[in-house]
């Protein structure tokens, strides 16, 4: 009920009325910058309407069979996605396999990708939050996070710059820790998880687009909002290895924009 509020009753529909051009746009400038892997943290519908997950997988379907994309649910895809249902891992399960599948619970999750020789994505799931209160916060339970911690401490990760993905983020954009863009319950834990580590965690849910370091080790990246009107865009990084690498913000359309602050 909050989600059909925000997107009639709240004008969450007309603000996002053109968000398809948007996302064709970004669509068309992954195309043009040949980029070697897309992550989506999340988010990809409204409501998590099986109408809306067919066409996003129809638009994502080319990155998938190339296997140039790592996707995640978020807690807008889970909204009218009832458990016997999960639209997501049932359109996109055959997608998130993991290379490291020991580790994965019984909803897959976390899965590991291991990219050629220097690189690991691990696909987290913040949306484990049942009832009105999914629509606020976000969690990823200790089973999740403790199955992290043996993936980061796996010798086939190790050496690898990793990339963590969860939609819930544990800090806001501004680097404080409250309720209405960070929105992770066990925040702190994950961040515990992470620390000393080689490792960049990316994150959606706020809509605010930002990159800080926020402990020793470990890199931040708000995805920030692909498709909001005045918010759009994404993220471009190069990366030689975790200390090592270069971040810019573009429009759709590939028009660069100075950084967030962070």
């Amino acid at each position: 009920m909050p989600g059909r509020l925000e997107l009639h009753a709240f004008g969450r529909f007309d603000r996002f009325a053109s968000a398809t051009a948007s996302w064709n746009r970004i669509l068309e400038d992954i195309s043009a910058l040949d980029v070697d892997h897309v992550l989506f943290t999340g988010d990809l519908t409204a409501m998590g309407d099986e109408h809306e997950f067919l066409a996003i997988h129809d638009s994502l379907l080319h990155l998938l069979r190339e296997k140039r994309l790592t996707v995640i649910p978020g807690n807008h895809d889970r909204y009218t996605d009832a458990p016997e249902a999960r639209h997501f891992e049932r359109l996109f399960g055959q997608h998130l396999a993991s290379d490291l599948p020991e580790y994965a619970d019984a909803h897959g999750y976390p899965f590991v990708r291991l990219l050629g020789n220097d690189t690991a994505v691990v696909g987290l799931d913040s949306t484990r939050v049942t009832g009105w209160s999914q629509y606020v916060v976000g969690r990823l339970g200790a089973p999740q996070l403790q199955a992290l911690q043996r993936v980061l401490d796996d010798p086939r990760v190790a050496g690898r710059t990793v990339h963590v993905l969860s939609h819930h983020g544990p800090l806001s954009p501004d680097g404080r820790r409250e309720w209405r863009e960070s929105a992770l319950i066990d925040g702190p834990e994950l961040l515990a998880v992470l620390a000393d580590r080689p490792v960049m965690l990316h994150h959606g849910h706020s809509h605010v687009r930002s990159w800080q370091r926020a402990s020793a080790g470990a890199h931040l990246f708000g995805g920030g909002s692909s498709t909001e009107p005045g918010r759009d865009g994404y993220w471009m990084l190069d990366v030689d290895d975790h200390q090592r690498f270069e971040a810019a913000h573009f429009k759709p359309g590939r028009e660069r924009v100075a950084h967030p602050r962070g």
